[in-house]
């Protein structure tokens, strides 16, 4: 990207976003957040955004709203979403009122077709798509701890129907490097979405019903079984799609789940506190591209179908 130096905007302060915000405030980028929550927004002004954990930082950000309205009038050129997936449907009518055609749009959830959903809701020929290998929880207003990194994060970009890099993933890609959060482009980044998708799936919906930790539950001999199996399923339907993770896959996804540490998936998180989960977007998304291939996914519907009633209760 040539020119000046773009703004980046950062919609949602949850753990991901707070995370990447702090990074790239920290690096020296010029940063704008929204957030609906104003004391979140009060103490970020006052105090910074603290980041603790396996990383310690304070970073200061001075532009920071609490409306789209006021977030448009900043003129962001790149854009990350990195509220829940769940919040799309209500955020993009939004990010549409103030959406202009030189605007880059990333984003930057869980989940599966996130990218392909926002193209299509906003009208436009490309969106951009990072899978995040971080992962922490919001342990007090504007403060956050960052549990674990497996570096490196992806970022690709969806345009007119086909997976691509370009100039703009060159750059995200660096900007998060150059910040301390090592990322590297991704030619189709739908296979890092279906990896990342499968590997969410096998321990945040069982943690989200069980209450257990992502350690509590891959250490237990029955969820283990249940996560194997769903991530058996993942993998199946995967393949059917077109990405096939190969010989010993199993194996290697659920190393993978072994080093998640005693952490609260973000899906444990909404269920305490009674908020909507990413579930169709997980489990869900697994369960319906098996219907469309014709592939059975009993465990992921399953736990689909409880997380619904579980919400229902809300």
């Amino acid at each position: 990207m040539e020119g000046k130096k773009p703004t980046i905007g950062i919609i949602g302060l949850g753990p991901a976003g707070s995370i990447l915000a702090a990074h790239l405030a920290k690096a020296g980028e010029d940063i704008i957040v929204e957030d609906i929550v104003q004391k979140l927004l009060l103490t970020i002004k006052q105090e910074g955004l603290h980041i603790s954990g396996i990383k310690e930082l304070t970073a200061k950000i001075d532009k920071i709203t609490s409306s789209m309205s006021e977030f448009s009038k900043l003129n962001p050129d790149i854009i990350f979403i990195a509220t829940k997936a769940c919040i799309l449907k209500v955020i993009l009518p939004e990010i549409k009122q103030i959406y202009k055609p030189e605007m880059k749009i990333v984003s930057f959830e869980n989940g599966l077709d996130n990218e392909q959903f926002i193209t299509r809701s906003l009208g436009i020929d490309t969106t951009y798509r990072v899978v995040i290998n971080y992962a922490g929880n919001t342990i007090g207003l504007g403060n956050v701890r960052m549990n674990w990194f497996q570096p490196p994060n992806y970022v690709g970009a969806f345009c007119k129907g086909e997976y691509t890099i370009d100039e703009t993933t060159k750059y995200i890609s660096n900007m998060m490097t150059c910040s301390g959060l090592t990322t590297h482009e991704a030619p189709d980044i739908k296979k890092n979405v279906w990896e990342k998708t499968i590997l969410n799936s096998a321990l945040c919906s069982i943690c989200a019903v069980t209450g257990q930790t992502m350690k509590e539950a891959i250490e237990f001999e029955h969820t283990r079984d249940l996560a194997v199996k769903i991530l058996e399923e993942g993998l199946e339907v995967a393949k059917a799609d077109g990405y096939d993770f190969g010989k010993g896959s199993l194996s290697r996804f659920t190393s993978y789940l072994e080093k998640g540490g005693a952490h609260k998936p973000s899906m444990l998180i909404d269920v305490e506190n009674k908020r909507p989960t990413e579930v169709d977007f997980m489990s869900g998304a697994i369960a319906h591209y098996g219907e469309k291939y014709g592939i059975p996914t009993p465990v992921n519907s399953t736990f689909t179908s409880l997380l619904k009633t579980i919400e229902n209760q809300f």
